[in-house]
């Protein structure tokens, strides 16, 4: 059964002309209503400078949208969620807010996370730990921003996480049905479990399918429904095959029914950010006091507010699955709020790659993503990829990222920030070709940056993975350039310029024109396989490129921290599956790290220049670290404090 792809239209409920004669409708609730469950000392009362202490406020926001707006007609199945009686669709998402207890401290700048699976990512990498009660350096709390995340997935349900309710879409005669499927790769000898993200309309075994196959492109296998059973309509058992390994790809294919309206999770971001920043008091804002302070004038703060209301402006960062939330958000449109007005000035999607999300479909699932093995033909990988619009070479699409924001004049200004991972793992060689033959330019809103040698997942290790962690920590990098987003969305100021591999410079190559080095110690085998979406029944497929790389292995192009200015080893943003695990294919998200030997005579024929080689002289490495660091403090990549400190732990 094809999995279902195409965003469905939703058509305006026309007005009967008899309804003119009738008395006018009550006034509509409103469309953001705050419930606050707590509102207590943040970070365990600690002072943050000038800017005093914190207060942290949770809740839940009850939201209405209206199903017959032409700003919502592109959310899928809303068309067939439950109403109220007067004809508006309720749902509810949870909020985290973090803001200076003292208003006249905090500055006008909101900086918005977009959780990842219900998850807060964004402090660990802004050097606080997963504590919600550590701040660490406290960067962003030092400034007087105020700190906003809310949900958006309408899957997520643990208490402990920030999530959201979405209504059941039905269908005029009862349930709606229609085709789902669900893959698993067990990883172990003795996984048997099969979870569905929706139910099965049927538990006969006939009206479903499961296959199997080695792995990526490999022949699909049909197992016999003898072979595998419902254990309930959530969840299917199989008996394994024992000729397939560990790493096997099982894809169930069924008919699902009571599909969420998980399109919500883009106007709820768009509704709940637009209130936040712009109702008053009496609408029971609980940030409309900022709106009322002194305004600062200085460096990273102005006082001329021109869309009025609390924030002077709003910065969205989102990493990994949220960080292609925010490409498909601004990709739907959802950056204009009802008034017309930018939703957010400023956007970073952290390691996107080319991807979007597969979340305004029927019967989405916005936690599955493709990638080279698991899940490779989940939706939501697909043209556009760049920011720019252009017409893609293979299917004759005219689009971009940025098209509808440009149209309505709402476009933020953008960082889009990879590692060397995401071109293997994302196609992220995409966001720079347009799926063309060629570099392209991006519009002058957006700035692209490749953080060299990063994993997707640093220091991620799986037992179906072949070679040691890539462990590089590069939050350093980001947390330089969130600071550079809000200077550059607020006061103008012109961030770094792009650090990206370009093709026509040599530094994009196809995987099998890669010279890799010869490692013969960690039995080093090189990827040849990389992630790209499928391309259109009959059509040829886009351009599989991924970073060049130096004889070491390390890529060249890119922000290089002194970690791999300096290396003490190769930095790779690929691991591969070991023999038993579906050997070959890229092993999940994981990196490697594949050390250099200590001198010459322990070599043993890898090509790679030994560390003593390299650093013959005590403070060698020391001193390529302060330089590469002190590089990247000049052009806007490190912080003050984070260069010294790097210089500092080198020197030790």
């Amino acid at each position: 059964m094809p999995q279902v792809r195409q965003v469905a239209a939703l058509f305006l409920l026309a007005t009967p002309l008899a309804a003119l004669a009738k008395p006018p409708a009550p006034a509509p609730a409103p469309a953001v209503r705050l419930e606050i469950t707590a509102r207590e000392t943040a970070y365990n009362g600690r002072v943050f400078g000038e800017r005093g202490s914190y207060e942290t406020i949770t809740g839940i926001a009850h939201m209405r949208i209206d199903p017959r707006s032409p700003r919502n007609r592109g959310i899928v199945d809303l068309a067939s969620a439950p109403r109220a009686a007067d004809g508006m669709v309720d749902y509810d998402v949870d909020f985290v807010i973090q803001r200076p207890r003292d208003a006249a401290k905090a500055r006008r700048v909101m900086v918005y996370e977009v959780v990842n699976r219900g998850m807060r990512l964004m402090p660990r990498m802004m050097g606080a730990g997963m504590n919600p009660q550590d701040a660490g350096d406290g960067l962003l709390q030092n400034q007087g921003f105020t700190l906003v995340a809310s949900g958006w997935q309408g899957d997520v349900a643990a208490k402990s996480l920030v999530g959201a309710r979405f209504p059941v879409a039905k269908g005029p005669r009862g349930p709606l049905t229609g085709p789902a499927a669900a893959e698993a790769i067990f990883d172990s000898p003795n996984g048997n479990r099969i979870a569905l993200g929706y139910p099965a309309a049927s538990l006969d075994p006939a009206k479903a399918r499961l296959t199997v196959s080695a792995v990526t492109g490999a022949p699909a296998r049909i197992i016999p429904a003898s072979a595998w059973r419902y254990a309930d309509a959530s969840t299917v058992l199989v008996e394994r095959p024992a000729d397939m390994d560990a790493g096997a790809i099982y894809r169930f294919e069924y008919v699902a029914r009571d599909p969420k309206v998980m399109g919500l999770g883009f106007a709820a971001t768009r509704d709940l950010i637009a209130w936040l920043r712009h109702a008053g008091a009496a609408q029971g804002n609980p940030l409309a006091d900022i709106g009322n302070a002194p305004c600062e004038r200085d460096v990273t703060d102005v006082c001329v507010n021109t869309q009025g209301g609390v924030y002077n402006g709003a910065v969205a960062f989102g990493g990994s699955q949220s960080g292609r939330y925010l490409r498909d958000f601004l990709w739907q449109g959802f950056n204009r709020d009802a008034a017309g007005r930018k939703v957010f000035d400023g956007i970073i999607p952290f390691i996107p790659g080319a991807r979007q999300t597969f979340t305004n479909f029927r019967f989405a699932e916005p936690g599955r993503f493709s990638r080279q093995h698991e899940d490779h033909s989940v939706p939501g990988f697909n043209f556009p990829f760049a920011y720019r619009t252009l017409t893609d070479p293979v299917t004759g699409r005219r689009d971009g990222i940025m098209y509808r924001c440009n149209e309505s004049g709402t476009c933020p200004k953008l960082f889009h920030i990879d590692t060397s991972a995401e071109f293997w793992q994302a196609g992220s060689a995409l966001v720079g070709t347009g799926g063309t033959a060629s570099d392209i330019d991006d519009p002058v809103e957006v700035r692209r940056y490749m953080i060299t040698g990063g994993a997707h997942a640093p220091g991620m290790m799986l037992n179906a993975c072949s070679y040691p962690p890539n462990a590089l920590d590069y939050a350093p990098i980001v947390r330089a350039l969130v600071m550079r987003m809000i200077d550059w969305a607020l006061v103008k100021e012109n961030p770094p310029e792009n650090r990206w591999p370009s093709l026509a410079r040599g530094e994009l190559v196809p995987p099998g024109a890669l010279k890799a080095p010869s490692v013969p110690a960690a039995r080093l085998t090189w990827a040849k396989v990389a992630n790209l979406p499928e391309p259109p029944a009959g059509k040829p497929g886009w351009p599989l490129l991924v970073p060049a790389i130096d004889a070491d292995g390390n890529d060249i192009a890119g922000i290089r921290m002194p970690d791999v200015a300096a290396p003490k080893g190769t930095w790779l943003g690929w691991n591969l599956r070991k023999p038993g695990y579906g050997a070959g294919d890229l092993c999940l998200l994981a990196g490697s790290f594949i050390p250099f030997a200590p001198d010459a005579a322990s070599r043993g024929g890898d090509t790679r220049a030994s560390l003593a080689e390299r650093y013959p002289a005590p403070g060698a490495r020391a001193a390529k670290v302060r330089e590469a660091a002190e590089t990247l403090r000049r052009d806007g990549f490190l912080l003050d404090a984070d260069a010294r400190r790097l210089i500092g732990a080198a020197a030790e």
